[in-house]
């Protein structure tokens, strides 16, 4: 169950990676149009950078040119290096950690952010992808990908005379190659995104903490009896929702760290160790101590 590894298919796409360099040359990530940040940033830096509780509030691609990328969302760490690619959803909240790479000094990745009206869009132009399965690993960066984003690019760049229409359009053809690598769900006008996903990405990065329907409504911007409906809706609650997510937590912390059933109770937010044992044990038919004593058998 462990989550500190590199994710499927790493390292495929370097070569083509480095075509989209001149695409992240400088920093740009500071820079605003019309009061929003621009939908292609850059991320360039020649030192360590460590970004916490980073939320973003579309979905988004970024490409790592140069250099390595670290995510951490609660207890998964997943690590990317140069040619790599993945997808932030919306409201994902994460630490993030930059490493320049050891030769040239730099780090240097793309991010692309998705507004949702041409995800809704997309959705409208192709609903065969629609609620499709997401596929395991992470966006290929093929030459289609790559060609999308620098004619993308060259539009939001104002380097040609490209309409706003055109604009979008080349946006919607990188949304409809992840749509088609399986890498990105396309949501539909009437779906406002599922409460049961964003609860977990709420949670998740702070299971610690004592939340309740109170706290976690006030987190989305809701009424608690609004939760509670929409929690319905998807057939969850609030406690079986908390209890998966810190149950989860617990085992990747004893099966896979130097840690101990204080540190799992720690981390998620248990004040009771016979409560955590007892949900540990419905969760997974075995005890905390037992899942700890089997690591260290195995190390052994």
């Amino acid at each position: 169950m462990s989550r500190s590894s590199k994710p499927e298919g790493a390292g495929q796409g370097p070569n083509i990676a480095s075509a989209l360099r001149p695409l992240a040359m400088h920093d740009t990530r500071s820079v605003v149009e019309n009061g929003e940040p621009p939908i292609l940033s850059a991320f360039v830096t020649r030192s360590r950078e460590t970004i916490a509780q980073l939320v973003t509030q579309t979905a988004g691609l970024i490409i790592v040119i140069e250099g390595r990328k670290e995510i951490i969302e609660g207890v998964d760490h997943r690590h990317y290096a140069a040619g790599d690619a993945f997808v932030l959803p919306a409201g994902a909240r994460v630490d993030v950690v930059n490493d320049p790479d050891s030769e040239t000094g730099f780090y240097r990745a793309l991010f692309i952010s998705f507004p949702r009206e041409l995800v809704i869009e997309a959705a409208r132009l192709w609903p065969q992808f629609i609620g499709q399965e997401e596929r395991a690993g992470k966006p290929v960066i093929s030459a289609d990908l790559c060609s999308a984003i620098v004619h993308c690019a060259e539009a939001l760049s104002r380097r040609i005379a490209a309409s706003r229409r055109v604009t979008d359009h080349r946006i919607l053809e990188i949304l409809l190659i992840l749509a088609e690598q399986g890498i990105l769900p396309l949501v539909p006008k009437y779906v406002d995104g599922s409460v049961v996903e964003a609860v977990r990405r709420l949670v998740r990065h702070r299971l610690h903490l004592p939340w309740t329907a109170a706290s976690v409504a006030a987190e989305l911007s809701m009424s608690e009896a609004t939760l509670r409906r929409r929690l319905r809706a998807e057939a969850q609650s609030l406690q079986m929702l908390l209890r998966t997510e810190r149950m989860r937590a617990a085992y990747v912390i004893l099966a896979d760290r130097d840690a101990d059933v204080a540190d799992a109770l720690a981390a998620t937010g248990y004040r009771s160790r016979s409560h955590f044992s007892r949900h540990f044990q419905e969760s997974f038919g075995t005890s905390p101590s037992s899942v700890r004593h089997r690591k260290h058998a195995q190390a052994a």
